[in-house]
């Protein structure tokens, strides 16, 4: 995000403080009797939360716990971690707290250290892989790693892609489309429906390989496809609803959407002077949880829009229409949901959720 068109990081505190944690525990309890809720996931991103080292990551989490206390809601932690810094006081702290770290990796050492190198310009491979070492370490206590997040590359053949992160003994990985919108897709190097084949072909050799290795997108498409009601911020049609809560305090919708422009995410209120709910019915927040709130008339006629939900809203993009628009990666969306949803029904299984196209505007 710091090289998004939108710059707000540099005005904000490079750290939470106490003061500002034990207000968002207030404000989780408050939001959590509230709605009655019986779940609630806080995941600890960045930047880099490991930055803070072991003590203060262990005041979060804690402060969160102790607000919970006495809760019906199930509070559930995580961490997202480009895993650098990793160190055994951190994995205690995160087994001490029933946290899972996700690690950020994007293939094999002479791919990611093209795109993920530290301050110095150093490919930083060997780092992460000693940081998952550490998270993945069966004993004392028990593995604290979630598995790894990714962004597709079209550049790597999908079974390399898929060979390595199976090398890896990864409990899970996901491939994320890059966040590109209609003014920043580079059509000249990836022509319409690249990722779609891609992500196709990725799903062919997971499918057919065994591997008890999760890939959320497209185990997330099957759901979906086969009637699931939600699916999460950028599938399916209804997600759990998803806000972000800045160093300061202030409440922001999805950080991905600084790939838009300068200041989209503030939504103008905090945990100071607002209670969490307040922020639900922001139009940024609720495209994320209700996408029909936001999507076009095209998305909502759309045969896939069942699985699809219009496509993630920073991939919706442009300068002249705003997010009243398809992803960018719509026609990949399609081929991969028709793809996968021929191949369940090739197994006996009804795409229930797959509608059958019409003519003519049915909304």
């Amino acid at each position: 995000m710091y090289e998004h068109p939108d710059q707000s990081w540099r005005s904000q505190p490079t750290r939470m403080s106490t003061g500002t944690t034990t207000l968002l525990g207030a404000r989780l309890r408050e939001y959590v009797e509230l709605r009655k809720l019986r779940q609630v996931l806080v995941i600890a991103h960045g930047g880099e939360p490991t930055l803070h080292g072991a003590s203060a990551i262990d005041e979060f989490f804690g402060a969160l716990r102790a607000s919970m206390n006495g809760s019906n809601c199930r509070l559930s932690l995580g961490m997202q971690t480009n895993g650098t810094l990793v160190t055994p006081d951190i994995v205690d702290v995160l087994r001490r707290h029933g946290a899972v770290a996700g690690v950020s990796l994007d293939g094999p050492q002479n791919v990611n250290d093209v795109f993920r190198v530290t301050k110095s310009g150093q490919g930083s491979y060997e780092s992460v892989m000693a940081g998952v070492t550490l998270l993945a370490a069966a004993s004392p206590g028990g593995s604290v790693f979630g598995g790894y997040l990714s962004v597709a590359n079209p550049d790597i053949p999908p079974v390399r892609a898929f060979e390595f992160f199976e090398s890896l003994n990864a409990p899970a990985a996901d491939f994320l489309l890059p966040d590109f919108n209609h003014d920043t897709y580079p059509y000249s190097k990836w022509p319409t429906g690249t990722f779609g084949a891609w992500l196709a072909e990725l799903f062919d050799i997971w499918i057919t390989s065994g591997s008890r290795m999760d890939i959320r997108t497209l185990s997330c498409v099957m759901r979906l496809i086969l009637g699931g009601k939600y699916g999460y911020d950028s599938l399916g049609p209804k997600s759990r609803g998803l806000l972000v809560i800045e160093t300061d305090g202030a409440y922001h919708a999805v950080d991905s959407l600084k790939s838009a422009y300068e200041g989209v995410t503030d939504i103008g209120k905090c945990l100071e002077s607002h209670p969490i709910a307040s922020a639900e019915g922001h139009p940024l927040v609720l495209a994320l949880s209700d996408k029909s709130s936001a999507a076009s008339t095209s998305c909502l006629d759309c045969s896939v829009w069942e699985v699809c939900g219009g496509g993630y809203l920073p991939h919706r993009f442009s300068a002249s229409s705003g997010f009243n628009h398809e992803s960018v990666y719509c026609q990949d969306l399609k081929h991969l949901i028709g793809h996968v949803a021929s191949y369940l029904r090739g197994q006996g299984l009804p795409a229930t959720a797959i509608r059958p196209v019409t003519t003519g505007g049915t909304r």
